[in-house]
């Protein structure tokens, strides 16, 4: 059987810099595929080489078949490639909250974020057919601002069938789902391979849908082996790193701070929708809290709301509730001593600087709670970010824009921009998100050593497994109500199964 998209000796370079290849192989109807690798090894732009985003350089050849002849260009084609991404959903999120599930898929037949021409009757009987056979019937009228993660990547998922595709291109797509949002979007890969050829980039091995049999692994932007799924699973399985987290700075000694945060009877409604629902929380000097629960069930709101980026709000005799940081400071004088990391600051950087912001300058933003440098440095703050570049691991790189480092070495830049203002508090909004398993791995033992040597963590996640053993407190939230508050031990021993 021909090939659908073939490469021969396909090569991306930017910038001086070679991103991808020389790659040779090709998708094949039918036979679904893994794209494997650790963070940076070329994952995305190989997806995005087979769409026919960017060329390859010159010398190489990428060709399409998808039965009416060759052709080099993907002019014409670009419909008969799906794609699906958690970076589609970001813009979703940040832009189109007001938008229809059902326009989300009907403008995937043009290949557009937002429905932008009208669809003809067969458009929306295509629609019509796959939102019924792939059961989102019920999420196709609502709209994306009152769907949880998974409900809304599930859309994406439709978005990228509805129009019929030869290829379906999977980047990351589980990224950011809790086990029951990941159970059902793999579901409906199942279904999904059985109307589309997948080629499927994952992190970890359970991202992987069943109907995948062959995997490619990526080293550097080149194919370090191509084979049955077990290759991908073997890489994917957490194993130690080839790197370990140096050694982290001492915390500054801790604030006189009665308690480090306070919410009581806080409650937050969105468009009618209860995100939060009366928290009484309380966080104490010596405390390390994790945050747990689903997609939707208020983990990123409560973030919001300690950093005050948004406020609390509700339409009941209860009120809006209070919220107290580092034992009653104001917002403006507590917000330079409260740290964040999260996949969504990161990707801040991405969308407003294009990354071509340097590891340096990233850090030192910190200090200025800015998104990048807006004014000269002082010498205080390039010593800081000198020292934290080197506590995780990324000594002699601070030259280095954003742009030309791997995702967890951004992610490591990222936290050391959170500590070199040295805070009283660490917010971690899914800190290993999107992280390869040698990445993760680093990141727990940097997290670990920052809680061990004193500075307070809140860490957000929908995966039990990231507990760091530093924890000492638990938070589980379930559709915005508390679930449990309390001692980790009590947690661990009343909600998670254990023998005897």
């Amino acid at each position: 059987m021909h090939p659908l998209i073939s490469l021969t000796h396909a090569t991306v370079t930017r910038n001086g810099r070679r991103l991808l290849g020389p790659l040779s192989c090709a998708i094949v109807r039918d036979r679904h595929l893994a794209v494997t690798g650790v963070n940076g090894s070329g994952k995305t732009t190989f997806l995005r080489l087979l769409r026919g985003e960017i060329l390859p350089d010159a010398g190489g050849e990428r060709v399409y078949d998808f039965g009416q002849g060759p052709q080099h260009s993907v002019v014409g084609l670009r419909q008969r490639i799906g794609m699906v991404s958690a970076d589609m959903q970001e813009f979703y999120y940040l832009h189109a909250r007001r938008v229809t599930g059902r326009n989300v898929i009907l403008a995937g037949f043009f290949d557009t974020p937002m429905l932008y021409e009208e669809t003809t009757p067969e458009q929306e009987a295509a629609a019509d057919e796959v939102i019924h056979r792939l059961g989102v019937g019920d999420l196709a009228d609502r709209e994306l601002g009152t769907l949880s993660t998974g409900q809304v990547r599930r859309l994406l998922v439709v978005r990228g069938l509805a129009p019929g595709p030869d290829v379906l291109l999977l980047d990351e797509c589980l990224d950011g789902l809790d086990k029951g949002s990941r159970g059902e979007v793999l579901e409906l890969l199942e279904l999904a391979g059985e109307r589309t050829t997948l080629v499927c980039a994952a992190h970890r091995a359970g991202d992987l849908p069943d109907c995948i049999q062959e995997a490619v692994v990526l080293e550097g932007g080149r194919m370090a082996a191509r084979g049955p799924r077990v290759e991908a699973e073997g890489l994917l399985r957490e194993t130690a790193p080839d790197m370990v987290a140096c050694d982290v700075p001492v915390a500054a000694p801790p604030a006189e701070f009665e308690f480090l945060l306070r919410m009581e009877n806080v409650s937050v409604v969105v468009d009618g929708t209860r995100i939060l629902d009366t928290v009484n929380w309380q966080v104490l000097p010596g405390e390390h809290w994790i945050v747990l629960g689903d997609n939707g069930a208020g983990k990123s709101t409560l973030l919001k709301l300690i950093t005050s980026e948004m406020a609390p709000y509700a339409d009941d005799e209860l009120g809006v509730g209070v919220i107290h940081r580092l034992g009653g400071l104001t917002m403006d004088e507590a917000r330079s001593l409260i740290g964040v990391v999260s996949p969504d600051l990161q990707a801040t950087y991405g969308r407003e600087l294009g990354w071509e912001v340097t590891a340096e300058e990233t850090v030192m933003s910190g200090y200025r709670g800015s998104v990048g440098m807006l004014d000269e440095p002082t010498s205080e703050e390039r010593l800081g970010a000198a020292r934290w570049l080197k506590a995780v691991g990324l000594d002699g790189l601070g030259p280095r824009r954003l742009r030309h480092m791997s995702y967890g070495q951004q992610r490591r830049v990222f936290l050391a921009r959170a500590m070199a203002p040295g805070p009283k508090l660490l917010l971690l909004d899914e800190p290993f998100s999107g992280l390869d398993a040698g990445s993760r791995t680093v990141m727990r033992d940097m997290v670990e050593g920052l809680a061990r040597a004193g500075t307070p963590i809140i860490l957000v996640t929908h995966h039990g497994g990231d507990r760091i053993s530093s924890v000492n407190r638990v938070m589980a939230l379930d559709s915005g109500r508390q679930l449990f508050c309390g001692k980790r031990e009590k947690y661990e021993a009343d909600f998670l199964p254990h023998e005897g």
